[in-house]
């Protein structure tokens, strides 16, 4: 147990149950989006279109809470070997991207793909959005939340873990939500990279109108 997770639990136990034994959703099941996901796939079949991301590295200009969470996860026993994730982000290949930054209705909106070889983790935590705020200068009163998708069907030893509950067998395009504060990881386990993607954006009357009927298209 780190220092950070302590102080996190410390400062949030009205918020959540934090009792590993509970039966709690701690994610929702936003929808399906049903789009031509090939050109996407062919782009990420080719590792030099890339950039390697190391989920125990700190990085210029993280906040204190970032590198308090960077320092617990290498406490944790992750290190720069199994915590690598291949990651593009949509302003590299627009084009390729535009059908993934419409379908949801958000406002400022933001698109990263990730590639997650065998025995590759992303280590427990929350998302603070700081890179996404910064970037398109969001004010501290606007709501932003983070879709996580699915970019295949699912396949053995891939998982999402969110809170007390474990996501397996998704189908392509399958689309969750999790709650602001909710801790979360991912690994790959299995035999074949784990491809998924996330779609970050602030929320809109649109994006909440569009998210009704729990199918997208674009």
């Amino acid at each position: 147990m780190s220092n950070y997770w302590q102080s996190f639990v410390e400062q949030n136990k009205n918020s959540w149950h934090f009792d590993p034994s509970v039966k709690s959703e701690d994610f929702t099941y936003t929808g399906r989006l049903k789009t031509d996901f090939k050109p996407l796939l062919d782009l990420m079949s080719d590792d030099k279109n890339f950039k390697e991301h190391i989920a125990t590295q700190q990085i210029k200009g993280h906040g204190a809470e970032l590198s308090e969470r960077i320092k617990a996860i290498n406490e944790w026993g992750f290190n720069d070997h199994n915590t690598k994730s291949l990651q593009i982000m949509d302003s590299e290949f627009p084009e390729i991207f535009e059908p993934y930054k419409k379908f949801a209705g958000f406002g400022d909106c933001k698109v990263v793909v990730l590639k997650q070889y065998p025995g590759q983790f992303i280590p427990w935590h929350q998302d603070l959005y700081f890179g996404f705020k910064e970037e398109f200068n969001v004010p501290d009163d606007v709501k932003i939340t983070r879709y996580s998708l699915f970019l295949q069907d699912w396949q053995w030893g891939h998982f999402f873990s969110a809170g007390n509950c474990i996501m397996h067998q998704w189908k392509q395009g399958d689309i969750i939500e999790l709650e602001p504060k909710i801790h979360h990881a991912t690994c790959n386990a299995g035999m074949v990279p784990k491809l998924t993607m996330t779609i970050t954006g602030t929320i809109t009357d649109e994006s909440i109108e569009r998210k009704k009927s729990k199918v997208f298209t674009h």
